[in-house]
């Protein structure tokens, strides 16, 4: 019990203390930045590339669609892609500011328990989302550093230089390759026991996981100041580590972390200026799609009750499907479905049963929950 409880709360107090420290050590950069020339950085971006960068992370987003659809590849489930993409851009823009914990897993619970996938396979859903994104990380992020090692500040000292993180990520991308390749027996984890996945599936993985990162880095690359002169490959390399080291804080939205790691693997070629430019990143890249998923979310659960409610109110009786009643009927008197006798009496015999039918939503609820799943070995036993 002792021990549950420590797992339990280690997470998140290791966040905080992280966040706290990150923070700490942001402020003390900004302080050795002027006013004037965090103006300068916030102006100096010209607003065609701020549009661009706005374009690429909305075209971003649009692919973080493909997380999902692999990972219910992977469970061997299929939806229609309208309620991939609400799951997936709501888990995203609110995981990406409130954190995968506080955010994108509960949506993703909510969504696909709602749309009929047991506890299990969400699990193995969420774990497989999680570990697209660690494939592309390690792939490029091994290529990049090795190719383009980042020249670190002289107060920042490493026990290993950018070139040996480089040679980890690769390990770790080849290592996993090669599960994938060689290994099918399952691996149980917790109550699961979930099997790699297949190779082809692996590299899409690996490939979607590395073209969102080289989107996202792209559009960090134009937020810069336009009178700075700095190649992209460095500018992807240390947006590499920061999101890579963002991530496994497990801080919500990287806030804080992302900024001094930036600000202190740029501020030597970019120059101070480069504070704004992550400010303005943070803007487009979390804050606006925070808001976009959170009008999404709202506006389909407006959209749901008013389905909801039509349905219930639209109750008609079909008069065709009236069934007559079992008990002998005096010939004197007719049973009428359509009309309604002097008495004031549904025109039906208390011993009649009237067919009830439902109008036609024509929205969500008269989709059909689940399509026919994929025939893939992939699929893991339930929990």
């Amino acid at each position: 019990m002792p021990k549950k409880r420590i797992r339990k709360y280690a997470g998140p107090v290791l966040a905080i203390a992280l966040f706290a420290l990150a923070v700490r050590l942001l402020i003390r950069e900004a302080h050795q930045i002027t006013w004037d020339e965090f103006v300068r950085g916030l102006t100096g971006v010209p607003a065609s590339q701020i549009v661009i960068a706005a374009f690429l992370i909305a075209l971003n987003y649009g692919l973080l669609i493909a997380y999902d659809i692999l990972a219910l590849r992977y469970v061997a489930r299929s939806l229609p892609l309208r309620r991939i993409a609400l799951v997936s851009i709501a888990g995203f823009s609110l995981g990406n500011n409130l954190g995968t914990l506080l955010a994108a897993a509960p949506i993703r619970f909510r969504f696909y328990s709602q749309w009929g996938l047991p506890a299990g396979q969400i699990v193995a859903l969420i774990s497989v989302v999680g570990l697209t994104f660690w494939s592309g990380w390690w792939f490029l992020g091994g290529l990049v550093l090795i190719w383009v090692p980042i020249q670190l500040p002289p107060d920042v000292t490493l026990p290993f230089a950018t070139q040996t993180l480089g040679v980890v990520l690769i390990s770790l991308a080849i290592l996993y390759s090669l599960v994938c390749f060689l290994w099918r027996k399952p691996w149980p984890i917790g109550e699961l026991h979930l099997r790699p996945p297949r190779p082809g599936l692996m590299f899409v993985q690996a490939s979607v996981a590395a073209v969102d990162l080289l989107i996202s880095a792209t559009a960090l690359y134009l937020v810069l100041p336009g009178d700075s002169v700095v190649p992209f490959a460095q500018v992807l390399a240390a947006y590499l580590v920061a999101i890579g080291v963002a991530m496994m804080t497990q801080v919500p939205g990287g806030l804080g972390v992302l900024e001094v790691i930036l600000l202190t693997l740029l501020k030597g070629t970019v120059g101070d200026t480069v504070l704004a430019s992550v400010l303005i990143f943070r803007v487009l890249y979390y804050w606006l799609p925070l808001l976009a998923g959170m009008i999404a979310l709202v506006g389909y659960e407006i959209f749901s009750g008013a389905v909801a409610a039509r349905e219930a109110t639209g109750i008609v009786i079909d008069p065709e499907r009236v069934v007559a009643p079992a008990v002998p009927v005096d010939s004197t008197h007719t049973v009428d479905s359509g009309r309604r006798s002097e008495s004031g009496d549904s025109g039906h015999s208390p011993g009649s049963t009237a067919a009830v039918d439902r109008g036609d939503s024509g929205g969500i609820g008269d989709q059909e929950i689940l399509l026919p799943e994929f025939q893939d070995d992939n699929k893991p036993a339930d929990g």
